[in-house]
């Protein structure tokens, strides 16, 4: 022995437990959002195992697990979940950062989360745990397109002329609109939604840059009064027809690095 001996260990910091729960909070949506796609991807056999596993890996219950998910459940269709139970801020936050981040950089997130990656933690999780502003509710905007999509592809012959068995669903491409139509490969269609008869809608950037593009091959069609007897409207061109103003925010956006050499 050269005379230190062994060193006393030094306690572990307890972690932030805002922490562990915002990182149980952005699995939990995970789980939700993308059903059985999630438990292939972490080859879970069923949910219990998902719960228990995840819980163990985050130090959280797996009940705690379950009930994250089941908040998050009517938003996305699969489960019934907690319909009663309005989402609470930091459910909100979670939401509003990864709802429109593709399935595969979530799932990258839920790996380097489940696997204890201080980077994602500091980078995307501490922000988030912390954040003192107000989020708006985009839970019940999520919501609210949906039962508009739902009545536009009943509807479509009478709203725009559309056949419903003529529809493309583009939903999941990330093309910067809903709906194509079978055979007339320039036209789109975007659908929005709103609880009553008139209000503000939202569009993403994507989707504003796609309608100037694409001017009178980009149809909007608007779903109002969804809360009592929905009627629908539909626009031609909306980038000439409607006056809109930008509005920016910090948002968590998910990056992909590879490194490579032409030589």
């Amino acid at each position: 022995m050269d005379g230190l001996g062994t060193l006393p260990s030094m306690p572990k910091k307890p972690r932030d437990s805002r922490l562990i729960e915002t990182e149980a909070i952005v699995v939990a949506y995970a789980m939700s959002r993308l059903d059985a796609a999630f438990l292939a991807r972490f080859h879970f056999k069923s949910w219990r195992a998902a719960f228990a596993s995840t819980g163990a890996s985050l130090g959280v219950p797996a009940a705690s697990m379950k009930n994250l998910r089941d908040e998050f459940d009517p938003l996305h269709g699969f489960r019934r979940g907690w319909h009663q139970r309005p989402l609470r801020p930091n459910r909100q936050r979670v939401l509003s950062e990864f709802c429109e981040v593709s399935d595969d950089a979530l799932l990258e997130v839920v790996e380097n989360l489940l696997r204890g990656d201080k980077e994602t933690t500091e980078e995307i999780v501490r922000p988030l745990a912390l954040a003192k502003e107000r989020v708006e509710n985009v839970a019940e905007r999520l919501r609210t397109g949906r039962l508009a999509e739902e009545f536009f592809v009943a509807n479509c012959e009478p709203l725009c002329g559309v056949r419903r068995e003529s529809l493309l669903d583009r939903r999941q491409e990330a093309s910067g609109f809903d709906f194509g139509v079978r055979g007339r490969d320039e036209l789109a269609i975007e659908v929005k939604g709103l609880k009553v008869r008139a209000g503000p809608i939202l569009f993403t950037d994507f989707e504003w840059r796609t309608a100037r593009t694409r001017r009178g091959d980009y149809w909007l069609v608007v779903v109002g009064n969804l809360s009592t007897s929905p009627l629908g409207k539909l626009w031609r061109n909306p980038a000439d027809l409607l006056t809109v103003a930008s509005r920016a925010r910090r948002s968590t956006v998910v990056s992909w690095q590879a490194t490579v050499s032409v030589a």
